[in-house]
């Protein structure tokens, strides 16, 4: 009998060879790993951006939101550092108004007029620029009336 078409045996062994080829090249095209790591990221940026705005309200009732260096009073007690209103870039002061679990670390770059927080994944290479993969930076206001920066620089 002459029939036309492929065997079973043949049908079977070229899904199993494109099953080995999926399993090995798709991790390689689909980097999950760095879309979930910057989704934590954003919820760090939630985090500061909503922190600031209840200190820069703060700042607003107390009337001290156009001082380039002041001080608020915490429910604790406890004063806080802010400049234009807005928390200044300090570590100790970020994570006195922010929870972030052990898996991030901080940074800050600049100067004393003008200072960036950085936080950033541990799993990932440490900052050395604004240009630095995984990691949110804060920017402090610069003039009364403005506004910080809250910038995001996505995983790779």
């Amino acid at each position: 009998m002459n029939s036309k078409g492929f065997t079973l045996i043949e049908l079977v062994v070229v899904i199993v060879i494109l099953g080995i080829l999926a399993a090995t090249a798709a991790p390689k095209f689909i980097n999950l790993k760095a879309d979930a790591q910057t989704a934590t990221l954003q919820g760090v940026k939630a985090a500061m951006h909503g922190s600031a705005g209840m200190i820069h309200s703060k700042a607003i009732v107390k009337g001290n939101q156009n001082l380039g260096r002041s001080t608020l009073t915490l429910a604790d007690g406890s004063s806080f550092l802010i400049k234009y209103g807005y928390p200044r870039a300090n570590i100790n002061e970020w994570k006195r108004i922010i929870d972030v679990d052990d898996n991030f670390a901080y940074k800050v770059f600049g100067s004393s007029a003008l200072s960036v927080l950085v936080i950033y994944r541990k799993d990932s290479p440490e900052p050395t620029g604004a240009g630095s993969p995984c990691m949110v930076y804060y920017l402090e206001p610069t003039a009364p009336n403005s506004a910080p920066q809250f910038v995001l620089n996505k995983c790779e």
